[in-house]
């Protein structure tokens, strides 16, 4: 199993590190980084044969794009401008330009493996969870893309598919995994369990041993299909008061497209913190998953934070006992 920890491109993640060296010493007592690139990293800063992974871009609202539905497109953005600028374009092609950048810059850092999110929602659902579109839909257009990305593929980049609260790949309804998996052509694919995403798909959670309970549950209900976990995002945050209270109070339809926006990625940061998971039995877990890839998957505010959150997780993985016999 390799273990790593998250890292972006974004300009204030890479002006924690002089240089190499800097993140190096970061790195220590594990494999490597799993990177979500924003744009060029500055030279000298990710030493090279260290990017285990790459994460791929992730629009939390794409389906109507892709589906072209102007009619919905307009609803959530207003004037078109506002749709190009958020996707870089306004038709389908804008995504797959951003997916394939993605691929190529996974190929450039040697990386073994790619995540790709499969949900969807926007602004007004991802508070109240009253959504339009089912799981199978969401997979099913997830599925077409990925086929067509991944079709001249020669099948040594690992494609990781990650669960998340919206619909699409939840990871609680195995008909709706065993969809996914199937649905795509591409053979050297997995999951990518999140743990944190898992436990925000029940609001009723209120400590670390519910969570942890609560996963292997939906582990069990898995059965065989449990086995497609080939990577685990560790982390939690149990914020289920918090989401529960969001339903009735989404931003008004009439404000502006960039205060909305700017409300919901608010909003999903106090939903998903990504903070250390502590409680015993973790390493239990990880043995019972037994993932090719651990990732330490974090917010942090600066390099002294996220060392900070790395060995608070480090200390509760090697304290936590092991899986039973």
């Amino acid at each position: 199993m390799k273990t790593m920890f998250n890292l972006t491109t974004d300009p204030e993640d890479m002006r924690r590190f002089r240089d190499s060296s800097d993140l190096l010493a970061l790195m220590d007592g594990f494999d490597g980084v799993e990177l979500l690139c924003f744009e060029p990293a500055p030279e000298g800063i990710i030493p090279p044969g260290r990017v285990i992974g790459l994460h791929m871009c992730f629009f939390p609202y794409w389906l109507d794009l892709y589906n072209m539905d102007k009619p919905a497109l307009f609803r959530e953005f207003g004037p078109e401008t506002e749709c190009r600028k958020y996707y870089s374009g306004s038709s389908p092609d804008a995504l797959f330009r951003r997916f394939r950048s993605d691929i190529e810059n996974a190929k450039g850092y040697g990386a073994e493996y790619v995540v790709f999110h499969v949900s969807d929602a926007s602004i007004e659902e991802s508070f109240t969870r009253a959504y339009r579109h089912k799981d199978a839909e969401v997979i099913d257009a997830a599925c077409e893309i990925l086929n067509a990305l991944f079709a001249d593929e020669d099948g040594t980049l690992i494609l990781l598919l990650e669960n998340l609260w919206q619909p699409g790949l939840t990871f609680t309804d195995p008909e709706m995994t065993k969809r996914l998996l199937d649905g795509i052509d591409y053979p050297n694919k997995g999951i990518m369990l999140d743990t944190g995403h898992l436990l925000h798909t029940n609001t009723k959670l209120r400590t670390h041993e519910e969570g942890l309970m609560y996963i292997h549950e939906m582990l069990d209900r898995h059965e065989g299909l449990a086995d497609a976990v080939r990577g685990v995002h560790l982390h939690q945050s149990l914020t289920g008061v918090y989401s529960e209270r969001m339903m009735a109070l989404p931003p008004p339809k009439d404000a502006p497209y960039a205060e909305r926006n700017m409300q919901a990625f608010f909003h999903a940061c106090a939903v998903d913190k990504h903070e250390p998971f502590t409680c015993p039995g973790v390493r239990g877990l990880i043995e019972r998953i037994s993932p090719e890839y651990l990732t330490y998957e974090f917010f942090s505010k600066d390099a002294q934070d996220l060392r900070a959150k790395l060995a608070i997780q480090k200390m509760a993985f090697c304290d936590s006992p092991k899986a039973a016999p």
